[in-house]
């Protein structure tokens, strides 16, 4: 790209008049050596040589294709172009796919090409505003980086303001096209959806209609500041626009670019649908999780496919929204989904995206809380603040805000970044010291039986200086039957790692408890009832409370690592398990 004069803000108002977009396409083969299209346009920036051309060459069996061209260095007196570009039309796309077939065979420069979407541009003849004649434009564009040759072909998305090097912003890393066979034909294309949010992602193929090679993630363009824009420089979307190709080369030396397009098109209805929720590649995600899309305007319906990997069946009837429940997900899975949205011109398959299952339901995570409220810890999770008989403080007391302090620990963490506080403090008259949760404000909610649980974990992390003291968890359903259940060593709460207590939920079930409607959960150390008497005092750190389908309740901490069958023993059928395969490596050294 090459940095134009600050003045061409002024002429934006130039450019391609933005109305009301239609429903749009064209296409062009450079078949029999003629364009197709009579609306063809081919600028270049700066045209002060001119020597830029843009010309059909003859392919093979009339398979004709259209070769971009600068002859003259950037660095000469008068120089040659650093940027051309042609349009197929001025027809204004807002949904787009632009794609062709990219061809760096030949004669073709190592030099930086591709494809550009939703462009504004302006033409100055003379250089008046911008210095120099030629076309100033604006566009989501894809680069198809050839100037290090084929073994290092890369793809990268990039939000261009008026071809200027300053306010040009790259939006992630070059994605490297896999493999070595890159010096031939390749099929590319360049997807842009939305209005505000706009998402764009770029694919290349070995060919048109055959593998994906490479793809960037689907990135998104807000009308605010996003993160990879340089604050007020260009923060609105680009709304709609022509679509076009394009060749760069704004050093002097190799002189100028050439690169050849074929079968170049621009649709409304060819944009697949994007921004899956759960994200493609997710882990982790909730066995309750509903997952929802994107689609482009031209889509009046669509159709889903989903199930397990390997295994996606048609989901009938067509979901009516752009969003679905699955129901209930097993633990553990992996699954597949694909969204083929339904036009005017017919269906436009999706790309197939997937996501794994968590294997445990969340109690608590601790990754919901902040310092205001009704949202802080202890607003959740109610202490001793105000009880002179319980000597318990979830979160620290008295954060330093200013120090980037926090009512939840940040450091000292299990999973994701925050962990719960909790003080205990039994000593003079105070016998016990617990927090009391309803369910209502957990993730878990009443139902502790949903999709077969068995087990209740809790994460837990003390310090050596803390004095040993009995923890203990209590459970209380709607009816406000209770059980309590202790941890078996009182000095757990010294230990510098972090421990998972499995609790069989039978514990509870068979002293009364109903695990379908629970209200209340309870962490607590020292005695409530009495009979004991407790004087410890100390700090705990809790994290990633769950339940799970099943547990090897392991409260001495062994090494099961040699559990192959997952029976929570380690004996002669793990050993069994392993001599079946005894060196097995599933690789030949000799071919």
């Amino acid at each position: 790209m090459i940095s134009t004069n600050s003045r061409i803000w002024a002429a934006m108002s130039l450019g391609v008049a933005i109305s009301i977009v239609a429903h749009a396409n064209w296409s062009e083969t450079f078949g029999g050596n003629t364009f197709d299209l009579t609306t063809w346009k081919f600028y270049c920036y700066p045209d002060v040589a001119k020597t830029f051309k843009a010309t059909i060459k003859d392919g093979s069996d009339n398979n004709d294709y259209l070769a971009i061209s600068e002859t003259t260095s950037v660095g000469a007196m008068p120089p040659g172009s650093a940027f051309g570009m042609g349009f197929g039309s001025d027809e204004l796309f807002r949904d787009v796919r632009v794609g062709a077939v990219f061809n760096v065979t030949g004669d073709a420069s190592r030099n930086y090409h591709g494809l550009a979407a939703r462009i504004s541009y302006f033409t100055d003849p003379d250089g008046s505003l911008t210095g120099a004649p030629g076309v100033v434009a604006s566009a989501y564009i894809m680069i198809i980086h050839y100037e290090d040759g084929p073994a290092n072909l890369r793809i990268e998305l990039v939000k261009v303001v008026n071809l200027d090097d300053e306010i040009m912003q790259t939006w992630q890393p070059e994605v490297q096209v896999p493999g070595l066979d890159h010096a031939r034909s390749h099929y590319v294309e360049l997807d842009v959806v939305g209005s505000d949010p706009v998402y764009i992602t770029g694919s290349i193929y070995q060919y048109k209609g055959g593998p994906l090679l490479a793809r960037t993630p689907t990135f998104i363009d807000t009308s605010g500041n996003d993160p990879w824009e340089r604050k007020g420089i260009h923060d609105k979307v680009f709304a709609s626009g022509p679509s076009g190709i394009f060749s760069s080369n704004q050093d002097p030396t190799p002189v100028g670019y050439h690169c050849t397009f074929d079968d170049v098109f621009s649709i409304s209805d060819g944009p697949a649908a994007v921004n899956p929720s759960p994200a493609d590649g997710a882990t982790g995600v909730s066995i309750e999780a509903d997952i929802s899309w994107v689609e482009a305007a031209f889509a009046t319906s669509r159709q889903l496919w989903f199930g397990k990997q390997g295994a996606m069946q048609k989901v009938t009837p067509n979901p009516t929204s752009k969003s679905y429940d699955p129901g209930r997900l097993e633990f553990g899975q992996t699954y597949q989904w694909r969204v083929d949205e339904i036009g005017p011109s017919g269906t436009v398959t999706g790309r197939t995206w997937s996501f794994s299952t968590t294997d445990y339901i969340i109690v608590d995570d601790v990754e919901d809380y902040n310092d205001y409220k009704p949202y802080r810890v202890f607003d959740t999770w109610i202490d001793g603040w105000t009880d002179p008989a319980n000597g318990s403080t979830v979160g620290y007391p008295a954060p330093d805000f200013s120090q980037g302090q926090h009512y939840v620990e940040t450091v000292i963490v299990h999973g994701g970044v925050q962990a719960m506080p909790f003080a205990y403090d039994n000593s003079g008259v105070v016998n016990y010291a617990e927090a009391v949760a309803d369910t209502a404000g957990l993730k878990v909610g009443q139902d502790w039986t949903k999709a077969g649980v068995k087990a209740l974990t809790l994460y837990f992390r003390g310090r050596t200086e803390n004095t040993e003291e009995t923890m203990y968890v209590r459970l209380e359903d709607a009816a406000a039957n209770t059980h309590t259940v202790t941890h078996p060593y009182s000095y757990a709460v010294q230990s510098q790692l972090w421990r998972s207590w499995d609790i069989d939920l039978k514990e509870f079930s068979d002293a009364g408890v109903d695990l379908s409607s629970i209200k209340k959960v309870c962490i607590g150390f020292g005695d409530k009832t009495g009979v004991t008497t407790c004087d410890g005092s100390g700090l705990i750190f809790f994290d990633d409370i769950r339940l799970y389908p099943a547990r090897c309740f392991n409260v001495e901490q062994l090494n099961l690592s040699g559990d192959i069958n997952g029976d929570c023993v380690v004996d002669l059928r793990d050993l069994a398990i392993m001599g079946e395969g005894w060196l097995n490596n599933g690789l030949s050294v000799v071919p």
